[in-house]
């Protein structure tokens, strides 16, 4: 599989397109934001880029280290996505500060990725290990498959706003299209080890997907903020950009393995995150009344 052009061309390229995608739904408006809600986009920021890695730290270690903790931990530093902010918006939660934790969160796991990566590997697999992820390639790597289209993005919505919105749903659901396609590509050329790779990634998993919710409901409210602004973070805590993981897996470590825990966490967040919606409406609903 990994000798594959869609893993090791295509993916990126693919990324690339979505990155474009979360571009066209921003504008400049969405960085001015963050004076107007300083300290929900401080604490929000500080437990996605910090928080929530740390935990994916802990929780690989608890059980057993391993290339599957690696990826456990490459699943938590992933930033949200243009996912997080519709869900956002489905909770009835607060949008706007959604959409500004994702942009700063996915402008600056262009740093923090490569850096926790850098401890994770020989932590969890090994110093020595085949196993690498430089740290400069992956810098500009991530710049020019996340920063340069994000940027694009906002100049064509800055532009062409009606050419914006014509091209942002499609390029949402081809961004679905990319994750099945991936999955399935796994589970056809890993299936003699997929079994027991699932087997070995769920529960971790699972603990760190309903940590990371916790940390986020627990952090807003122990911050001071309200409980719609909390319930916000806690969504940008729970969703992760798994297309970029997976770019990352596959076409920079060019590991299989390290992939499933990213895999499973992308599909499993959205049972978490439709329970975080029926929670936030379910509030919004007694505030009005």
């Amino acid at each position: 599989m990994l000798g594959n052009s869609y893993i090791t061309i295509g993916l990126p390229v693919s990324l690339f397109i979505i990155m474009i995608g979360m571009g066209l739904s921003l504008t400049v408006e969405d960085f001015r934001r963050v004076k107007e809600q300083p300290k929900g986009v401080i604490v929000g920021t500080v437990l996605q880029l910090v928080g929530v890695p740390l935990l994916g730290f802990a929780i690989g270690g608890l059980f057993g280290g391993g290339v599957m903790a690696a990826g456990l931990v490459l699943s938590a530093a992933m930033p949200g996505g243009t996912t997080s902010n519709v869900l956002t918006y489905m909770a009835r939660a607060n949008l706007a500060l959604s959409i500004t934790l994702t942009v700063i969160a996915s402008l600056l796991t262009v740093i923090t990725i490569p850096f926790y990566m850098a401890y994770a590997l020989p932590m969890f697999v090994g110093v020595g290990t085949e196993l690498q992820l430089p740290f400069l390639k992956t810098l500009i790597t991530m710049m020019v498959i996340v920063i340069i289209p994000v940027c694009i993005g906002m100049f064509i919505r800055a532009k062409k706003p009606a050419l914006s919105q014509k091209f942002e749903p499609a390029i949402n659901k081809f961004a679905v299209f990319v994750l099945v396609a991936i999955v399935v590509l796994i589970g056809i050329s890993e299936s003699d080890n997929m079994l027991g790779w699932f087997a070995q990634a769920w529960m971790p998993v699972v603990a760190l997907n309903i940590a990371a919710v916790a940390l986020g409901l627990l952090g807003g409210k122990i911050s001071g903020l309200d409980a719609r602004d909390s319930l916000t973070v806690s969504i940008e805590m729970c969703v992760k950009n798994s297309t970029l993981g997976l770019t990352i897996a596959l076409s920079l470590l060019q590991n299989a393995e390290i992939a499933v825990p990213v895999v499973v966490y992308g599909l499993l967040m959205y049972v978490t995150v439709a329970v975080l919606c029926w929670y936030g409406r379910r509030i919004a609903s007694k505030s009005i009344a």
